[in-house]
């Protein structure tokens, strides 16, 4: 993991990239003493920051209830604190008994969506 030093002249080279649009980035990276390559990148996640909107990926196929996540989170929880660890097999049944306890039961998520 990048020490804080390494991501401040990282920050420092990408900042000084984009105030210099004329310099290369490997000068920028040769300045700030970090690899140009990282330089690059930084730039290139700097860009798409500014330019693309945000967008969500995902969560289309909601199966539980915010509540429902809450509970789930609280049974993980309470395993963990119990000494216990939660299985993937553990936390699948434990939605499956959600989902079955229902006012209108639905059939439990299946493992792909797991």
């Amino acid at each position: 993991m990048p020490s804080d030093e390494y991501r401040e002249a990282l920050s420092n080279a990408t900042a000084f990239k984009l105030e210099n649009p004329e310099e290369k980035s490997s000068a920028a990276a040769r300045i700030y003493q970090v690899n140009d390559s990282s330089v690059r990148t930084a730039l290139l996640r700097e860009r798409e920051r500014h330019t693309k909107p945000a967008t969500s990926h995902g969560g289309h196929n909601k199966v539980l209830s915010e509540v429902q996540v809450a509970a789930i989170y609280k049974y993980v929880e309470d395993l963990y604190l119990s000494g216990y660890g939660a299985t993937k097999a553990m936390v699948f049944a434990a939605i499956g008994c959600l989902k079955a306890n229902e006012v209108v039961p639905k059939p439990p998520p299946t493992m792909r969506w797991f």
